[in-house]
């Protein structure tokens, strides 16, 4: 499965839209025009592996104009399929990273950059199983919400990094390639993976910039659409000028996490002292 939105196709001005892909939630809102909003400058791109078991959601943020969001998406689409088939190899978290900077490296496409308008923040997540993988250039956001994690302050995936860019500048293209990685264990039970452009935590009264209350708004009895529809209406009604963008799925791992030494359960604990 695969789905993909440049926001410079269709804008969603004062219109909400909220899809699920196969699980996978989608939220679009392009900002209040009584607020002057014009445009929608956001993108991103959604793939589900053959067996369903692993998933990458890209989403991106542009400015000054969508090219460089489009060039982006044209780049990772053309690429699609060998995308899919790497996303169910065993060594996907091996091999996914050094893949995907060598397509934003390759030598045409960095020469396209240089003829865009403008440039784009670009965040991927990849999940498979009990992993995720992130890759960032600059300031969208990903979360994994899970209560053991929310009880200890940690929400986000990643820092958001101010001053990098895919496209006319591009922070990947310089002696040395800036950017940001990492993976992730989930935990126990519910997990939710969400990833968002700066329109959802900049709204006008910012009430999202707090991720307490992004994981209150997210994490709950409710569906997910009724979540997002209720998230991008409050964009709305309080005058939110910049295009907001959301992608979110749940995962339910069924097996253990990592866990400090001292905290094991007793059998597990008894079992790993005998001998």
């Amino acid at each position: 499965m695969s789905y993909s939105w440049v926001g410079s196709r269709y804008m969603f001005l004062d219109e909400i839209s909220v899809t699920e892909q196969k699980g996978i939630h989608i939220g679009r809102y392009g900002g209040n025009t009584l607020s002057g909003a014009s445009k929608n400058e956001d993108g991103l791109i959604v793939l589900q592996s053959e067996s369903g078991n692993g998933r990458l959601a890209v989403v991106l943020d542009a400015h000054y104009s969508a090219e460089s969001a489009e060039l982006v998406v044209d780049q990772l689409l053309d690429h699609k399929d060998d995308l899919v088939a790497l996303m169910e190899r065993e060594d996907a978290f091996q091999q996914i990273e050094p893949y995907i900077i060598s397509l934003l490296s390759d030598a045409a496409f960095r020469a396209a950059c240089h003829q865009v308008k403008g440039e784009t923040a670009l965040l991927i997540v990849y999940q498979r199983d009990e992993y995720v993988w992130w890759f960032s250039i600059g300031d969208c956001i990903a979360y994994v919400l899970h209560p053991e994690l929310a009880k200890l302050g940690q929400y986000a995936l990643n820092q958001r990094q101010f001053y990098e860019w895919i496209g006319q500048v591009n922070t990947l293209d310089g002696p040395v390639p800036c950017y940001s990685s990492g993976r992730r264990q989930l935990r126990s039970g519910r997990n939710m993976i969400v990833l968002l452009t700066d329109g959802i935590v900049e709204g006008a009264d910012r009430e999202y910039e707090h991720a307490p209350a992004l994981y209150d708004s997210l994490y709950n009895e409710h569906s997910m659409s009724v979540n997002l529809h209720r998230m991008l209406n409050h964009l709305h009604t309080t005058g939110a000028y910049d295009s907001a963008t959301i992608i979110c799925w749940e995962y339910d791992h069924n097996g253990e996490a990592a866990m400090p030494s001292d905290q094991k359960p007793p059998m597990q604990a008894a079992e790993g002292e005998e001998g």
